[in-house]
């Protein structure tokens, strides 16, 4: 662990009020939790690390039950708080809060605006950054037996205490680099509260080998995939341990079921069948009847234009020319499948251009409003006979009278 930090194992609620006091006062605190989810739906918070004013806290919610106000304090919009990577821990919280503990500050996505890559690692980007090591033995531990170990405890704290001087680092480059408000604009969809919860009857397009049903078996497979997953919900339990995929498709593809055809189907077993027997045929009778203007539909290929594969591989030059220019991955500018669409596009640029995100927001300064000139012909690329590399020219304008 970093030398001259004090760490506080708090797993009583006069320890929590005595954090909580200290913490209240900070302006920013950086927070990791560890948490499994290997046998349940919903994530098993086994650990929340705060980091802050030199000093680090270990909150244990399995030895008190009452965290109020340690959601209090995260959720002070006078606060920033800093994670890596941060998704899943937020999910936490915000089944904790009730709302996500805004604002905040990913080291991850602040780093994918440096050069560091789009999903760096904690320790790799602590490396990086801070020219330190950490250790990994713990990262497949048991956090929720106990009593935890020291070196559990200590691994769980360095995740917070390097936080603090990588998130510093950042933010100054950042700062310096004029992209704070590319920090926002990436951070929006982690920052919406909506995002973390699913719809029920959207989570079928997930089942492994959904590809390969059509028409009123999607459908089908729709009913049962909202059927499981409630139940997943509902008891806490992978939606997998439910039922498996394999048997979900299965299932599916009939045009006549009862108990008597599900007996004779593998992964499903009679415990299975005795318990949920009628739910699940009733799941699937309610996707044979639905109506055929309801059935789901696989999204259709996108039909390219002629030369769009050259228009691409031109364009392809372009990012990465910027890319280089801006220290950014080629691939956080522009997703190959907007490349694609846009390069379609450019056949003719006639109509309005498509709404991509690489056409929105920083990108399109940065990347975006090239495209969009080179395909329109008032931009060229050509080599430089000095550096032999190539390089973004201005077209001249066209001759009218000609």
């Amino acid at each position: 662990m970093m030398a001259n930090n004090q760490t506080v194992y708090v797993n009583t609620p006069v320890l929590l009020q005595t954090a909580c006091l200290q913490l209240q006062s900070c302006t920013v605190i950086c927070v990791d939790t560890e948490f499994h989810r290997e046998t349940t739906y919903s994530p098993e918070f086994a650990l929340l690390q705060a980091y802050a004013g030199g000093r680090c806290w270990l909150f244990d919610p399995l030895e008190i039950d009452d965290l109020s106000p340690l959601w209090t304090v995260l959720c002070d919009p006078a606060i920033t708080k800093v994670f890596h990577a941060g998704r899943q821990d937020l999910e936490i919280l915000l089944l904790g809060c009730g709302t996500l503990p805004l604002p905040v500050f990913d080291t991850q996505v602040a780093a994918s605006l440096l050069g560091y890559g789009q999903q760096i690692g904690f320790a790799n980007l602590v490396q990086r950054v801070m020219k330190k090591n950490l250790p990994k033995q713990e990262s497949y531990s048991d956090w929720m037996a106990r009593p935890l170990r020291q070196q559990q405890l200590d691994y769980a704290a360095d995740d917070v205490i390097w936080l603090m001087p990588v998130y510093q680092s950042l933010k100054e480059q950042l700062e310096a680099r004029g992209r704070l408000p590319w920090l926002d604009q990436e951070q929006h969809a982690l920052c919406t509260a909506k995002n973390y919860a699913e719809d029920i009857h959207h989570v079928f397009w997930r089942v492994k080998g959904v590809n390969r049903l059509r028409g009123r078996s999607l459908a089908v497979l729709r009913e049962l995939a909202a059927w499981r997953e409630a139940e997943a919900r509902k008891r806490n339990l992978p939606r997998r341990r439910m039922l498996q995929d394999e048997a979900l498709l299965e299932i599916a593809r009939r045009d006549h079921l009862d108990v008597d055809v599900m007996m004779r189907m593998r992964g499903l077993t009679k415990g299975l069948l005795r318990r949920f027997g009628d739910q699940i045929i009733t799941a699937w009778q309610r996707g044979m009847d639905c109506n055929v203007d309801d059935w789901p539909k696989h999204a259709r290929p996108l039909v390219h234009a002629a030369g769009t594969d050259m228009r691409m591989a031109l364009m392809d030059t372009m990012i990465r020319l910027k890319s280089e220019d801006c220290d950014v991955a080629a691939s956080i500018l522009v997703r190959r499948s907007e490349l694609s669409k846009l390069a379609s596009w450019g056949s003719d640029c006639n109509s309005e251009p498509p709404t991509l995100q690489c056409l929105s927001h920083w990108r399109y300064d940065l990347v975006g409003h090239d495209l969009l000139r080179l395909l329109r012909g008032e931009i060229c690329l050509c080599l430089d006979t000095e550096t032999g590399m190539p390089k973004i020219t201005e077209m001249p304008p066209s001759d009218a009278s000609s």
